[in-house]
């Protein structure tokens, strides 16, 4: 059964607002990100994993259960820390394929979102020895003082910090090969919000 849509659109029949629906495998920390940034304009709907089930299918899954319109874009935000390992990584290359049948557009981070926080505070030049999930959140807590998933602060990721990550992160995906799925750290979050910018 498909979910209405996340947005109520303005009653006097103008589209003056646009809408990203994005699903992401993270429960906390995209959504209080980009509830950060809504305005009027551009309104940024985040499907949380709610249930566990962070696999990169059933993130898909969750996307096209809500309806959109011509106009709205859907994006994937996907880590990929666990997801291109072993037995997964056969999976999640699926869900990347199907994604773009679907004209789904994907941001991937490696090793994960918290990557692209990080470049709202360092330059691209230091993130590229962090390994894991675990290492880049450790660097949060020392530039920030604390980092908690559950609890973003919004003074730590003003517009003017996100113009900066944008930059840093697309400086970055500009030196890593692999092509869809990156051989070394990235991420692509640059890439959506350069399609919301980009929105009239």
């Amino acid at each position: 059964m498909r979910k209405s849509r996340p947005l109520n659109r303005n009653l006097d029949g103008f589209r003056d607002d646009r809408l990203f629906i994005v699903a992401c495998d993270d429960t906390y920390a995209p959504k209080q990100y980009f509830d950060f940034f809504q305005n009027r304009r551009v309104q940024v709907y985040v499907i949380q994993t709610i249930d566990g089930s962070s696999a990169a299918a059933h993130v898909l899954e969750r996307l096209l259960s809500y309806d959109h319109e011509e106009d709205d874009e859907r994006w994937l935000l996907l880590d990929t820390d666990h997801c291109i390992r072993n037995e997964h990584l056969a999976s999640f290359t699926s869900t990347l394929q199907q994604a773009r049948q679907k004209g789904i557009n994907v941001a991937l981070s490696k090793p994960c979102f918290e990557l692209w926080l990080l470049l709202h505070h360092v330059d691209d030049s230091n993130v590229g020895a962090l390994r894991h999930a675990r290492d880049t959140e450790d660097k949060l807590r020392e530039i920030l003082g604390q980092y908690n998933k559950t609890r973003l602060k919004k003074e730590h990721f003003s517009a003017e910090s996100m113009q900066a990550a944008c930059e840093r992160a697309q400086r970055l995906d500009s030196t890593v090969t692999g092509g869809e799925i990156p051989n070394s750290n990235t991420t692509r979050v640059y890439q959506l919000w350069k399609a919301i910018n980009s929105r009239p």
